[in-house]
């Protein structure tokens, strides 16, 4: 929805810093997923590069992005952004990959490359992102149990808000935001409107509209069929990219089938708290 704003760019899930070269990124592709056609460990960015490197999102393009990467094993995460940046410019990136966040390493890596950058910290409450997390590891792992379930999927979201409020407390208030997800979903103009009033771009009603529709995006797809290209986004929202109002009436209570220790899940509690959920 924020990269819809015309001046700001929404790129999809790029993974750029998850690893420590574009060579690393390429060869972390699971053999799981290389069996089923997937050719590349970040769609998003092999659809990103294609788009604004290589003029649009075909299969001679996406294989020419692919083809780019691959002369570049030793370029940092960074190197390959400043690139699309310059592409983009003077529109802002908004970049969102998730993986970015999943260990110290890579979010050092990001803070250190971008020490301008400014950070929109979007949080969901624990139980419903478990419930999204567990289905959909059972859509695209459908042979392999999930073990460790609710657990683990509460233990991430734990660890990635986080390091992200470990990242927030060095950061002047400029530089950091936080909404919730719900309340973006469920009121969204005054949410939008505030958060392009703390990014300091146009906040006219032209603006917040256009921000509405994240359907527009060239990345609201799942990408072209048969070309091993697929996703970049969320996997529900490239199903149905119109937004659409969310439940806020979820309890904060442990999700059933928790079988940690009681104190686990009051730490979780205290962190929901924190960010909002009660």
């Amino acid at each position: 929805m924020i990269g819809q704003h015309p001046d700001l760019a929404g790129l999809p899930e790029l993974k750029l810093f998850c690893c420590r070269t574009v060579g690393e990124l390429e060869e972390a592709l699971p053999q799981y997923w290389r069996d089923r056609g997937v050719t590349h460990r970040s769609p998003g960015l092999v659809r990103a590069l294609a788009e604004f490197e290589f003029g649009g999102q075909t299969v001679a393009s996406l294989s020419a992005a692919r083809a780019w990467l691959q002369a570049r094993p030793h370029w940092s995460g960074a190197d390959v952004l400043d690139v699309l940046l310059e592409r983009l410019s003077p529109r802002l990136a908004v970049e969102k990959s998730p993986d970015n966040l999943l260990n110290d390493a890579a979010l050092a890596r990001m803070v250190e490359a971008y020490p301008r950058a400014r950070y929109l910290h979007l949080t969901r409450h624990p139980v419903t992102t478990q419930r999204s997390m567990q289905s959909h590891l059972k859509r695209t792992l459908p042979s392999y149990p999930q073990e460790g379930e609710p657990m683990c999927s509460i233990s991430s979201w734990y660890e990635i808000h986080r390091r992200i409020l470990n990242l927030a407390a060095g950061l002047p208030e400029d530089r950091y935001m936080r909404t919730r997800a719900e309340d973006v979903l469920n009121d969204t103009q005054s949410q939008l409107h505030a958060i392009t009033a703390w990014l300091g771009v146009r906040t006219d009603a032209g603006v917040i509209e256009a921000m509405q529709h994240p359907e527009a995006s060239p990345f609201a797809c799942p990408g072209v069929s048969g070309s091993g290209v697929i996703g970049g986004n969320d996997p529900s929202f490239l199903r149905n990219p119109i937004p659409h109002r969310v439940e806020t009436s979820c309890k904060l209570e442990a999700p059933q089938g928790w079988v940690a220790d009681p104190g686990v899940w009051e730490t979780v509690a205290e962190m929901a708290n924190r960010l909002g959920y009660f």
